[in-house]
């Protein structure tokens, strides 16, 4: 009797929104207003998340927008079905506690709220998880933020976009800056100018009026691209290594390494630490040498190996923000107009013998005891060679105001006994140290 032939296998089974899309128990920043079209793209888990459906439906959205939204900014092997979109939407409702819940029934569920209801708040504060039968589950840890551009299509345009697009693209382009998410939400976006006004398009609704009517592009499976179909073969085997590529490859000298303040999008470059890897620019008439690569790094082998991302998130956790006194902080307009013309009076009269300029960082060959003071922001770097207390002061500052010079005021620490005592007492108990210092031993 003739056996019935198998179904065949569908190698993309389970697939969904794919293996590297944030996990849906990741938690929401604490604060930061997240657009429609940011939260699917990004975080398309979020249609698992009651307090993002509830806002969504209610703000106008139906199951066919969002799966539109979603697999026009994903790059999916397969497209992510409607089915699978009206299934998360229906169980993260159920486990949210609406229970009997249906689309079409939405606006009974909402009419005890629809008096005090926002539709344009777009802040994601209070916005919480849990797992499957509404049961509490540990949230999952932070991640390194480029990893949420991983699998991105198209980032969010226009009015689609807003601090989260900004934040996420800038750890993107600098992906060896040690920035988590959520937790350094808020110290990335200052880095990017801090948060932008909401307007009226960033609304929901004005988002799903202008999404109505869209469809996707078809999925990676459907492309005539033959680098990006998927070998078969490689569902029996692993993935072959490459080897025994043979590349050119310019001989590279060591370079001095320079300390700059950045000038537009500001950055852990240089003192305290170097996080940032620079590519090797090929020079003209350069000899070549062959080099051979014995294997292709993978995406996982790179954004998985935490290690230095560790190391670096815990140098940002001994980095936090420390206000200087109140008592020092002066309105911006009046920061920016404090007269040079003391401290050149100063210079001319204490200055150190040899020393040019007085904002060099021995120009008094200490910081100055009496007044008129230097704000420390301004006064250049020491030797690398220097590990005293105040060269490790001029270079917390410098981080400081690398790292939170908008909106917050670092810029208004001095070289008074007063601050520079505080600072010395700030780094001690951050554990705070620079990379001279770590250098020394």
């Amino acid at each position: 009797m003739p056996q019935p032939r198998a179904k065949p296998r569908n190698e993309h089974r389970g697939y969904g929104l794919g293996p590297r899309a944030p996990s849906r128990y990741l938690l929401f920043p604490a604060h930061a207003n997240v657009t429609a079209v940011e939260l699917l793209a990004y975080l398309p888990n979020g249609v698992h998340c009651a307090d993002i459906v509830y806002r969504l439906i209610t703000n106008g959205a139906s199951p066919h927008l969002l799966w539109s939204i979603v697999n026009t900014h994903r790059d999916l092997l397969v497209e992510w079905n409607q089915n699978s979109c009206r299934q998360g939407i229906y169980e993260a409702m159920h486990r949210g506690g609406y229970k009997n819940w249906r689309f079409k029934a939405h606006q009974t569920f909402h009419e005890s709220r629809e008096l005090t209801w926002d539709a344009n708040n777009l802040d994601v504060t209070g916005y919480s998880t849990s797992g499957p039968g509404g049961a509490k589950r540990t949230p999952s840890g932070d991640i390194p933020f480029k990893n949420l551009a991983v699998d991105m299509r198209h980032e969010p345009q226009g009015y689609d976009a807003l601090d989260f697009t900004r934040v996420v693209k800038y750890c993107a382009n600098n992906p060896y800056e040690p920035w988590f998410y959520p937790r350094d939400y808020d110290a990335v976006l200052r880095l990017v100018g801090g948060a932008a006004p909401v307007r009226h398009e960033h609304s929901d609704r004005e988002v799903f009026r202008r999404w109505t009517g869209v469809s996707p592009p078809p999925p990676l499976s459907a492309s005539t691209n033959a680098l990006l179909v998927v070998d078969k073969r490689d569902t029996e085997h692993k993935r072959k290594r490459l080897s025994n590529i043979v590349v050119d490859m310019p001989r590279s000298k060591k370079q001095k390494r320079t300390d700059t303040m950045p000038s537009a999008a500001p950055s852990m470059c240089g003192t305290p630490a170097s996080w940032i890897q620079k590519e090797n620019m090929r020079p003209r008439n350069r000899t070549k040498r062959t080099l051979r690569i014995e294997e292709e790094p993978m995406f996982e082998e790179i954004a998985g190996d935490e290690d230095v991302m560790i190391q670096a998130s815990q140098y940002l956790q001994a980095t936090a923000y420390v206000a200087p006194p109140e008592n020092a902080i002066l309105p911006w307009k009046k920061a920016l107009e404090l007269d040079d013309g003391t401290i050149d009076l100063a210079f001319a009269s204490e200055g150190r013998v040899g020393e040019t300029d007085p904002y060099s960082a021995y120009a008094f060959g200490s910081p100055r005891h009496t007044p008129p003071y230097r704000q420390l922001y301004r006064i250049e770097l020491p030797d690398p060679a220097d590990v005293s207390e105040w060269a490790e002061n001029l270079r917390w500052t410098f981080a400081q105001n690398t790292l939170f010079r908008y909106p917050c005021r670092p810029d208004a620490w001095n070289e008074s006994p007063e601050h520079v005592e505080r600072i010395v007492h700030v780094r001690r108990n951050q554990g705070w140290a620079s990379e001279e210092f770590l250098a020394e031993g």
